[in-house]
């Protein structure tokens, strides 16, 4: 964990004798040009617009893969104007983790003060003071989730039936409780966190209040809606309403809350999200609705283990009337019970953190090679319809490290299944966090090789996903796989060579999966090409397609044969036909033809000609009228 994390506040603050106005660093922890280049790229989430400003915290991921957390306070500016100022927080993901950040909002490190008027250089903040301000307001938080039951029943609903959706959450005065004197979206924010942890495969990024929801957010509460989201690519809007006649995801949601709020401060995820659905949020939706209802009809469902009894300090025997407890003592003990009970699971989560940290680091001995080279042999022969197996694989290639993950998916022929359950693992966000750069180059290095596992003639076509399903996958494998190391120049000739594939792939595939990479990436954020691969792909899209090649022109028909002579013309018997010529040499042919315009045609050729028969008859039929002329006129 980082020892100090940096800090920038920005205000509306006119030009800054910089090439833009308007949202400026005006005090910073870290070089100018990083302050300035962040505020560009956080653009509108540094402000809140519209008439009902109020503070709010936004958790972000950076292009550079840094972890923003942003706590915006409604301010005046210098005209005395509404505007807002936001102090932003910038560290790992591994720091600045969602249950941290969640910890941290509101007055926990920043304050409307801080944010409204500092300037100049700030100093770096301890994370360990951070860390302590967290736990503290965590304990809070997490005794007041029951209060938001109803709509967190209601978002683990909708998330059931479409894990993958970012969501628009209306507060209304009757569904969110305190509102509008109070923001409750954190205290639903840490249930979903609690229930949920990893298991969508998303990164968690929200608002706990914004004015518009247009945000590439996962989670943003609005107090109203307006037209501006509607389309494709728009969150999902739901009002905070338990439904009527609740569905199979409503139901099985009310099971998970009630379960989970019976655990306060136990690890995020529940037991129901393992097993059969340790995957569900990639099934299809059918699929993982029959397995729901499975873990509710059929009675999987974890074992409800009762609380543990709270002891209570033996009370002194009393001797006397001046032996009685006073008030302040007991509620002395009260806050010892408390605080013994905070330290305990305090100490449970350190150990489970060290726990998994040490299987990370588990390398592989000698002796557990045959071991490897058997679960290889599994990962050949798995098919996508073994429910079971996948399971099971998957709860293998948790205990195993990077690199041999990283072995693992080279090996050839692996069948579609095994890509997806390596690639899911590699994936996985604990690992993202805590990977080092040699790990992180190799695996960009072998997804890239192999065109993001999309383009592989495999001995698996039946079990090969859909066009859709690979599109969906290797856009995902680019965003946490390759973005994050576009700017390496040791991967620069690799990428160009996907792009160029993807481009050169054609409008139904190629340019479809182009798009998803770069223009309409999992979170909304374009990845951070290098200038030469953005010209590539830009002159290739816009080269003028080529030609396709004339086709021959087809052989001139014959010319019509002659019309029938007057029987006075007809030959008294038939022409014989004369023999075909011999060939003529192309020179001697070439000569005919320039020569043919200056013979005269041949007499058997005017007799079949139709214009000479008329003018013969026209020229017979003058003669007979001037015999007759000469006869009257003697």
């Amino acid at each position: 964990m980082n020892d100090a994390l940096d800090q920038v506040v920005f205000r509306w603050d006119g030009n800054q004798g910089r090439s833009s106005t308007g949202m400026a660093a005006v005090a910073h922890s870290c070089p100018p040009e990083h302050a300035d280049a962040l505020g560009r790229e956080l653009g509108p989430l540094l402000w809140v617009s519209g008439p009902s400003p109020r503070q709010s915290s936004v958790r972000v991921r950076s292009r550079s893969g840094a972890t923003l957390l942003v706590q915006r306070w409604p301010v005046t500016d210098r005209g005395g104007r509404p505007s807002t100022a936001s102090h932003v927080l910038i560290g790992d993901g591994n720091t600045l983790n969602p249950r941290w950040c969640l910890g941290l909002g509101g007055t926990a490190w920043s304050d409307p003060t801080t944010a409204g008027t500092a300037s100049g250089r700030l100093p770096v903040l301890d994370s360990a003071q951070l860390g302590a301000a967290a736990k503290h307001q965590l304990t809070a938080m997490t005794e007041q989730l029951p209060s938001v039951r109803e709509p967190l029943v209601t978002v683990v609903a909708e998330w059931l039936r479409a894990p993958g959706r970012r969501l628009s959450l209306l507060a209304e005065e009757d569904t969110l409780p305190g509102w509008p004197q109070q923001n409750t979206a954190p205290l639903l924010y840490l249930g979903l966190l609690s229930l949920f942890g990893n298991w969508t495969g998303q990164e968690w990024s929200y608002a706990t209040y914004d004015t518009e929801d247009t945000h590439p957010l996962r989670l943003t509460c609005v107090p109203r809606w307006s037209s501006q989201a509607a389309g494709s690519g728009a969150p999902g809007r739901i009002r905070l309403r338990l439904p009527a006649e609740p569905d199979i995801e409503a139901r099985a949601a009310m099971e998970m809350v009630d379960y989970m709020l019976a655990r306060p401060g136990a690890r995020p995820g529940v037991p129901h999200l393992a097993g059969e659905l340790a995957h569900g949020a990639r099934m299809d939706r059918r699929d993982r609705r029959e397995a729901l209802r499975r873990m509710l009809d059929t009675g999987h469902r974890p074992v409800q283990q009762p609380p543990a009894p709270r002891v209570e300090a033996p009370e002194p025997q009393a001797s006397g009337p001046q032996a009685q407890q006073p008030p302040n003592h007991r509620d002395h003990m009260e806050r010892q019970d408390h605080k013994e009970r905070q330290e305990r699971q305090e100490r449970q989560q350190r150990q489970e953190w060290q726990e998994w940290q040490e299987r990370q680091e588990r390398q592989p001995a000698p002796h557990t090679r045959q071991q490897l080279q058997h679960l290889l042999t599994e990962l050949l022969h798995h098919q996508r319809a073994d429910t079971a197996g996948a399971t099971r694989l998957a709860a293998r290639l948790q205990d195993l490290p990077d690199r041999p993950l990283l072995t693992l998916l080279g090996a050839e022929d692996l069948p579609w299944a095994s890509l997806d359950l390596l690639l899911t693992e590699l994936g996985y966000s604990g690992r993202l966090r805590t990977r080092d750069d040699e790990t992180a180059h190799a695996l960009c290095t072998e997804v890239l090789r192999n065109n993001l596992y999309v383009r592989q003639h495999r001995r698996h076509p039946s079990d090969s996903p859909s066009v859709a399903e690979m599109r969906e996958r290797a856009g995902d494998l680019f965003s946490w796989a390759v973005a994050p190391l576009v700017r390496d120049p040791r991967h620069t000739l690799d990428l160009g060579e996907l792009l160029n594939l993807m481009v050169l792939e054609g409008r139904t595939t190629g340019q479809d999966q182009l798009r998803r990479i770069l223009v309409s990436p999992p979170g909304g954020r374009a990845p951070d090409l290098p200038p030469q691969l953005w010209q590539q792909v830009v002159k290739a899209l816009l080269a003028p397609t080529p030609a396709p090649a004339p086709s021959s022109p087809p052989p001139p028909s014959p010319p019509p044969p002659p019309p029938p002579l007057p029987a006075a013309y007809a030959p008294a018997s038939p022409i014989p036909t004369p023999p075909p010529p011999p060939p003529t040499p192309p020179s001697q042919q070439e000569g005919e033809r320039e020569g043919s315009r200056f013979q005269l045609p041949e007499v058997s050729e005017l007799v079949y000609q139709t214009w000479f028969i008329v003018t013969v008859a026209a020229l017979g039929l003058t003669a007979a009228v001037i015999t007759l002329t000469a006869i009257v006129i003697n």
